[in-house]
C-alpha cells in the first residue's frame, strides 16, 4: 500500500504543468481544450510528461529549472551540516523526483556516451542523495517518536508518506500495550 502512494506522488508530479518553449512549430498540437498550432517562440504550459515527449522528439525547450548535480549538493551539505540538530531542512516538494530525473539523465549519457566525468557525475549525484535520504529518514522517524508534527511543512510527499506511515505503526503499538495492560489489570482483580 505504501508503494501505491509512492505511485501516485509520481504520477502527480508527472502531470504538474510546467512551462514550455517551442523551438520549432507544432502543427495541430493536441491540449486538453482541443488541437493548437504552436509557433516557434511560443510558450505554454503542459503536463510534464507531455513536455518531456516534445522535448525528445525535439520540439521545445522545458523552463522550469535545469537540474544539475549542483542541485543534489547543495541540499547534501545543507542536511549535513543540520544533521546534530536533529532538525529537518526545507527542500523542494519535488526534491526527490527532480534528483531522480537528474540520476535518469546521467544514465542516459552514460549508456549514449560515456565518460569518466560522467560516471563520477552519476556516482556522486547517487552516493548523495542516498546520503540525504537517510539523513532526513532518521530525523523523520526521531520527529515520528517524539511528535515533530510543526516539521511536516519540510518533508516532501513521500516523506509525509513515511511519517504518517510510521505514525499510525506507532500509535497502533502504543494502543495494543495499553490495552494489553488494562486487560491484565482487570483480570488480576
Amino acid at each position: 500500500m505504501i508503494g501505491e502512494r509512492f505511485k501516485l506522488v509520481r504520477l502527480d508530479y508527472e502531470f504538474r504543468r510546467v512551462r514550455v518553449l517551442f523551438v520549432k512549430d507544432h502543427p495541430s498540437l493536441p491540449t486538453p481544450t482541443g488541437l493548437v498550432d504552436v509557433k516557434r517562440g511560443d510558450e505554454l504550459e503542459l503536463p510534464r510528461w507531455h513536455a518531456r515527449l516534445l522535448k525528445e522528439l525535439g520540439y521545445v525547450e522545458i523552463r522550469d529549472g535545469h537540474v544539475d548535480l549542483d542541485y543534489i549538493n547543495v541540499h547534501h551539505f545543507k542536511e549535513r551540516r543540520s544533521s546534530g540538530g536533529g532538525r529537518l531542512t526545507q527542500v523542494p516538494q519535488d526534491f526527490y523526483m527532480r534528483a531522480f530525473e537528474l540520476i535518469e539523465r546521467l544514465n542516459k549519457l552514460i549508456r549514449e556516451a560515456p565518460s569518466q566525468a560522467i560516471l563520477r557525475d552519476r556516482e556522486v549525484a547517487e552516493r548523495n542523495l542516498l546520503d540525504i535520504a537517510e539523513a532526513r529518514l532518521a530525523k523523520i522517524l526521531k520527529l515520528t517518536y517524539s511528535g515533530g508534527e510543526e516539521f511536516r511543512d519540510k518533508m516532501t510527499p513521500e516523506e509525509r508518506i513515511v511519517y504518517n506511515h510510521v505514525l499510525e505503526v506507532l500509535e497502533s503499538w502504543r494502543s495494543y500495550v495499553k490495552s494489553s495492560i488494562a486487560g491484565v489489570g482487570s483480570v488480576a482483580r
